[in-house]
Parts: structure tokens; sequence; C-alpha cells
């Protein structure tokens, strides 16, 4: 028995001692695996240590996790990973991996193994999905009546253009970029319809790396008319109205001077449209022009745009005040309007006007009057609307409204008042006040001249309308006169203009950096968004 019982101690092994089939032979998958940011063209990879791998092998496909076709493989050697959150224990290590060159608007499948080197070990995949944002590749745009012309940074990962109807995005036009434009990132699309709406878009073979939806200048189906430095204008609408075409686009060449003064619009007209083109270097037209004045009591639309107005100290541009007059509206777009000794615009008596619009403006040196005037009680405004503009140096206030607007919206415009005093921002009649107002994201600056400003010209309790400078700031030397006229929500910046711009005594409103300015990239003109 003794014998047995030894023979059977002989023949015993250990409990867990037994053979390890080699295709289970494999190091542990990261703990973690997640997307971090995502972008247009890159997407940030979160992960944990693959215990022992030496290497990281990433793989991407543009599916739902199939794996079909891999597009894109990168190898990362273990060593040269520094990590995001260092841990005691070696499972817990965490790193983060940004892979560019992506395609923008995109699916992805990205997956992941490490790889010991030296025994062939790996670990199974970590796996997950994802989808690129909308890319922009577009820098700049110049548009023109009948032309656009598209930047973008230097890529050989394009090959077309193409030009779309917005609505139905029906493409009009394929453009194959030939070297020349990529090795420029510039493109010149001519041929165009003036006042008419197309979506742009730029490709690398299928994948779109950019569009924009743009109007082209003018008034559709208007009767463009080129002029030059001496031109007799009128005798030009004259003409042009004789022949039935009432829709009148004069076109002013950049970089030219245009000596105006007081210009007359002969009757017979529909809508007027005085717009620039820019020339090679960006300049365009400059205009001496000491007033607009419209013969026809009724007309449609009257737009500047793309226009360099130097009014020398006249009154007023627009001065309407003859009863029964009526305009659909007056507009200024990506406008340099300067030194207008009363205002910009002025209507007086029973006039009619659904609109005044200023978009991507800049306007210095007005006075006392306002940009915008409105007086006596019978004129009809619909809307006023002042957005994505720079105002310096403007004398007593921003507009003087006597009569009920239905909507008045001030956004995203940068005031800077150091050599001139405002008395308010805004002056209206409490009588009648506007149905709507909206001020937000707007910057005020400067030290008014040393003159103490207020919101509005009269107090707010008592009155329905809601005077709102949400999202908007003020610099801290901007001092006010009465709290009862304050800007309501404004948030006030600890610092003075000269803290919080880059150069505001030389018309550089782009913030400082680092000087914790909470409306960066949300308040003032966006033009100095960077």
């Amino acid at each position: 028995m003794l014998l047995a019982l030894v023979l059977n101690l002989l023949s015993c092994k250990k409990a867990n001692d037994w053979e390890v089939d080699a295709s289970h032979q494999r190091l542990f998958k990261s703990l973690k695996f997640t997307t971090g940011v995502v972008g247009a063209t890159s997407v940030e990879i979160n992960y944990t240590k693959t215990v022992a791998a030496q290497k990281y092998i990433f793989e991407f496909s543009k599916d739902s996790l199939q794996f079909a076709e891999i597009v894109k493989t990168v190898e990362i050697l273990a060593d040269t990973l520094t990590p995001f959150a260092p841990s005691t224990i070696p499972a817990r290590v965490e790193y983060r991996t940004l892979f560019d060159n992506l395609d923008g608007l995109t699916e992805y499948s990205v997956r992941m193994k490490g790889v010991n080197t030296e025994t062939g070990e790996e670990s199974n995949y970590s796996q997950l999905y994802f989808k690129t944002a909308a890319e922009q590749l577009f820098s700049k745009l110049n548009i023109g009546v009948d032309h656009i012309e598209l930047y973008w940074p230097v890529t050989d990962r394009v090959t077309h253009v193409s030009v779309f109807e917005p609505v139905k995005n029906t493409e009009l036009q394929k453009i194959t970029l030939s070297p020349t434009n990529k090795a420029d990132g510039h493109l010149k699309i001519e041929g165009l319809r003036p006042g008419t709406s197309y979506r742009v878009a730029i490709f690398n073979e299928e994948n779109e790396r950019g569009a924009k939806t743009v109007k082209t200048l003018g008034i559709a189906g208007g009767e463009m008319i080129t002029v030059n430095p001496g031109d007799d204008i009128p005798t030009l609408i004259s003409s042009a109205v004789a022949q039935g075409k009432t829709n009148i686009v004069l076109v002013f060449t950049g970089g030219k001077t245009y000596d105006l003064a007081n210009l007359l619009i002969p009757a017979g007209i529909s809508n007027l449209n005085l717009t620039g083109t820019s020339d090679a270097g960006g300049n365009y037209p400059k205009l001496n022009l000491l007033g607009l004045q419209l013969t026809d009591l009724v007309l449609g639309e009257v737009v500047f745009e793309n226009l360099e107005i130097y009014a020398n100290g006249s009154s007023f541009l627009i001065s309407q005040d003859k009863n029964g007059a009526s305009v659909a509206a007056y507009t200024f777009k990506n406008c340099y309007i300067e030194r207008l000794g009363s205002g910009v615009v002025r209507l007086n008596n029973a006039v009619t006007v659904k609109g005044i619009n200023f978009d991507h403006c800049r306007v210095d040196k007005i006075g006392g009057y306002g940009v915008v005037n409105i007086g006596g009680s019978t004129a009809s405004v619909d809307s006023i609307s002042i957005t994505n503009s720079t105002f310096t140096d403007l004398t007593t206030q921003l507009m003087d409204v006597r009569v009920a607007v239905g909507k008045i919206v001030v956004g995203n415009c940068t005031f800077y008042n150091q050599n001139a005093a405002m008395t308010q921002l805004l002056r209206f009649d409490t009588a009648r006040l506007p149905f709507s107002f909206v001020g937000s994201n707007n910057i005020i600056a400067g030290t008014n001249s040393g003159g103490r400003i207020n919101a509005t010209s009269y107090d707010h309790a008592g009155f329905a309308l809601n005077v709102s400078f949400a999202g908007s700031y003020r610099t801290n030397e901007l001092q006010i006169e009465r709290t009862s006229r304050d800007f309501s929500e404004i948030t006030i910046f600890s610092g003075t203009a000269e803290d919080l711009f880059v150069n505001p005594m030389n018309k550089d409103f782009r913030i400082k950096a680092g000087n914790g300015f909470g409306g960066r990239g949300t308040a003032g003109d966006p033009r100095w968004f960077e």
C-alpha cells in the first residue's frame, strides 16, 4: 500500500500547471479607448497602456466598424509616448494622440492593438466609430458683381471647385484646379450673375473640404453701369432708364477716387445699387460723396456696398423729409463711412421706410444727430439693424429715434470713443418707444473723451421696453452718468481699452492675448476675431 501511495504522489501535477494554447497567448488590450476632440480633419484618441507592448498599431477605415478597407495605418513606438495621465498602475497610464490629414464630414472607424516586437505577442483590437466635422478650407472670399475669388491655405489635397444653385444644390460649374491654382491657393470664378446667391465648394476628389453660400454684388437682373472717374452719372442713369432699365447697379472700380459732390439720382428708377469692386491689393473705390439725393418719391432698395465714403464734413449722406416718400430699405454693406457733420441717414415727416441696415461697416467721426436719425412723429420705419460693425468717435449718440420702430437690433458691434463724447448710445422718445430692442454681443470702450455716458436717454424703470445688453462688455474706464440709465446686463471688463485691444489708437481692435477677456470670439465686430 505504501508503494502505491508513493507512485500516486509522483504521478500528480500542480493544479494549474497545464499547457497554454499558443493561439490564446496574447497581451491584454487597453482598458480605455475613446475619442477626445473630433475636428474636421483630425481626431484625438485617448487610450491606456497595453502592458508589455513595444508599439501600437492604429488602422482607420471609412465605414462603421467593418474595416473593409484600411485607408490609413499609423504605428507608434511605445517609448516615444508621453503619458497624459501617469499612474503607478501600468495598465492605467493614459496617452492621447492626435491623428490628422483626415477628410471632413466623413464616417471613420479606428482600431488599435498593442504589439510586443520581441515575442510577437499582440493584444486584441480596441475599436470605435466617429464622424469628422465639416471642414472649412476657405480662408477668404472676394465677392464681385459677376465673379467670386476664393482663397485657401496652399495644399495639394484639392482637386476641383464646384458652383451650385444653393436651394436645390444643383451643380452649375465644375472647375478642375490647375497646378497654379493649387500653388497659389486661389481661384477666380467669372461669368456669374449679379445679385445672385451661389454655393461654392472645394473638393479633394469626392470629399468636400469647404463650402460657402454667397451672394454676388448688385441687383438680380440689374443694369450694370461701370463708372469711371469724371463720368456724368445722372446722364448714364437716364440713358439706361430710357432703354427700360430701371434696376440700376453703379459699379465703381477699386483703387480709384471719385469726386461726386452731391449726387442727384434722376427719376424713373426702381432700385439703386452703388457697389465697389476691389483691386489686386484689396482696395475699394474711394467716393468723395457729400450726399445722395433721390428724385423719385417711391423707390425700392438703395444699397451701398464695398465702398469707402468720405463726406468731408457735409451734413447727412441720406436725408429724406418729403411727405409721401417711400423706400423699401437703405442698406450699407462692407462700407467705410467717414466725417458726416450730422449723421448718415435722416428721415423726417411722413416718410415710410421698411428697413435701415448697416452690416460689416466701419463708421468714423459722425456728428451729433447720430448715425441714424428719425425725427418728427409721422415717419414709419419697420426695423433698424446695425450688426457686425465698428464705430469710432461718435458725437452724442448712435441713433436718435422719435417714432415707434418695430424692431431695433444692435449686435456684434465694437464702439470706441476716445476723441469724441457720446451722451447716450440710444435716444428714444418715451411716448413712442420701439416695440423690440436687441443689444447683444457688443463691446463699448474708450474714455469717451472724459464724458459720462448712458445706454439710453431716459430712466428705464416704468417702461415696458426691455433694453438689455446681455453678452456685451464695456471697459472699466467708461463712466456711467446715471445708474437708472445704465447698460442693463452688460459685463464690465477689468481693464481699459488699451488693456483690451491690440492698438485701439490706430484702430486695431483685435483682442490682446492673455488679458482674460470673457467675450473673446463672441463679442464685438467679428472682423477682429482671431
